[in-house]
């Protein structure tokens, strides 16, 4: 399945932050830390971590990337940005971190490389750190489309298990995408290592 990822990040110019995104930072105690936004897309929640101080580590398959993440950004919070350009198929080891981001990233990884991703987000969070993000689920219009991976509750349940789930919200309805009308199967995630 092919996107056009750089019109879809177009298209979403002028969002704010997402809920489970919003859900994580109020999670968060510490001062800034290490955060990974993992298929940061349009780099909304990137420079909102560099803003508030945090150093991030943006990665995104599209080619723009390093551009459109620092897009806005002044020097000084740009500084604390890195980005790099690779699909979670051929993503290699992940950091540790205090903070795992995958804001409606992570259905998009090949259903055969999936469990060595989520091993490997599982492995960066650092003890006390925070994985956010969503997973679709059976329900999900697109469920089935070549090289995206869906899971259903038990399974969503069972990837979490050792963490401590402070937000696990299941969203099963119609809805809008880039594509236009579509049912959506969305667990919204936000846990403790």
């Amino acid at each position: 399945m092919a996107f056009d990822w750089s019109q879809f990040y177009e298209k979403q110019g002028g969002r704010g932050v997402r809920p489970t995104f919003e859900a994580a930072l109020d999670g968060w105690s510490d001062g800034p830390g290490l955060a990974i936004d993992l298929g940061c897309g349009d780099g909304v929640e990137t420079r909102e971590l560099a803003e508030r101080g945090w150093h991030v580590l943006a990665i995104d398959s599209d080619p723009g990337v390093d551009d459109r993440v620092r897009e806005g950004l002044d020097t000084e919070a740009s500084s604390r940005v890195e980005t790099r350009c690779a699909t979670f198929e051929g993503l290699g080891e992940l950091p540790r971190a205090d903070l795992v981001y995958a804001g409606f990233a992570l259905p998009f990884c090949d259903p055969t490389s999936f469990p060595y991703l989520w091993a490997d987000i599982r492995d960066a969070i650092e003890p006390g750190g925070l994985f956010a993000g969503e997973l679709f689920g059976p329900h999900d219009e697109w469920y089935g489309r070549p090289g995206m991976n869906f899971h259903d509750r038990a399974g969503v349940e069972a990837m979490l298990t050792g963490l401590d789930v402070l937000r696990l919200v299941e969203d099963d309805r119609r809805g809008m995408s880039f594509e236009g009308p579509k049912h959506w199967h969305v667990f919204h995630i936000v846990a403790r290592a």
